[in-house]
């Protein structure tokens, strides 16, 4: 039998692990991890899938999980191959959901929240739509990838691989300012793209769709999908030199985000958001609604058209 100072002392090195395992996991629910979750779940609509998502991306313990995937694609793998390639897989499987509710599971009971409902999808683009998707993702994402990777290595700047995570608190504030660039960049490049001299050689081909669906979000020509969804979208973790835990996590949030304002339907649980009805007038009326967040928007007064609208809108419900 053991001696007992021998039991004694594994006794105490069990509680004391015991311990450090209920503290490690009380770390991880402080206010950074709280706000963390917040801000995922409004940059991609807090559905009933994409809020427990959340908690578990931000709650759950990955330290291991990232080890494996750092340890699977060593140093530039990380940054060129997996984190594209967690981007496609999202896109693909929430794009088709999407599409499967719009065509194909669409009862009643979600008519209502259906924006522009006398429209549907044209399914006989669906060919179109997947080989565009597919062109700028492996022609534009990648390449950018490269670039921002080689960037990294060369002077410095750009998003780094470690072994470690990052904190929650790092996390959120990488991540706000990721929702800031994003904002800025999409907003001004948006307008440009609608420039006459431009617009019928390049944005037109995204406003082929003017009730949109999710999986048609970057449906567009090569130089927008650079200008105006993957630059505005990464181009903040290369000053901000960020963790690419932290890119991998918003771009998750970012490309569900990106086709919920493209899904076509103002679903409840985004009652108290002016997404996605917001950029879904843009693509009926095409000259106003340019930004995600409405601040530039309201700034330079190319939200008046929707708020005539939404005005005449409520004008007419209060008089039925």
């Amino acid at each position: 039998p053991s001696h007992p100072t021998c039991q004694a002392i594994a006794c105490g090195a069990a509680l004391r692990t015991a311990s450090l395992t209920r503290l490690a996991r009380l770390r991880m629910v402080d206010p950074w991890s709280v706000a963390l979750c917040a801000v995922f779940c409004l940059a991609s609509g807090p559905s009933p899938l994409a809020v427990p998502f959340a908690m578990w991306c931000v709650f759950a313990d990955h330290a291991a999980h990232w080890r494996a995937v750092t340890d699977f694609f060593p140093g530039w793998q990380t940054t060129v191959i997996f984190v594209p390639l967690v981007s496609f897989v999202v896109y693909w499987f929430n794009g088709l959901l999407l599409l499967m509710i719009d065509t194909i599971v669409r009862p009643e009971v979600l008519q209502q929240y259906k924006i522009q409902k006398e429209q549907r999808f044209d399914t006989q683009k669906i060919g179109k739509v997947v080989g565009n998707i597919l062109f700028n993702q492996t022609f534009v994402i990648v390449p950018f990838a490269i670039a921002v990777t080689w960037f990294q290595q060369r002077f410095g700047w750009g998003p780094y691989v470690s072994d470690s995570l990052p904190s929650h608190k790092e996390m959120f504030l990488q991540t706000v300012g990721f929702v800031l660039v994003d904002e800025v960049l999409f907003y001004y490049g948006h307008r440009l793209l609608h420039h006459k001299a431009i617009y019928k050689h390049c944005h037109k081909i995204h406003h082929e769709f003017t009730s949109p669906v999710g999986l048609v979000a970057t449906y567009s020509h090569p130089f927008e999908m650079l200008v105006s969804n993957v630059i505005p979208l990464f181009g903040g973790c290369v000053p901000f030199c960020s963790h690419a835990y932290t890119v991998l996590m918003w771009v998750i949030f970012a490309v569900l985000g990106t086709q919920t304002h493209h899904c076509g339907y103002h679903w409840p649980w985004m009652s108290f958001d002016h997404q996605p009805s917001f950029h879904d007038f843009h693509h009926q009326k095409f000259t106003c609604n340019y930004g995600n967040i409405t601040w530039l928007d309201k700034l330079h007064g190319t939200d008046k058209m929707y708020e005539e609208y939404k005005a005449a809108q409520a004008k007419a419900a209060k008089a039925a």
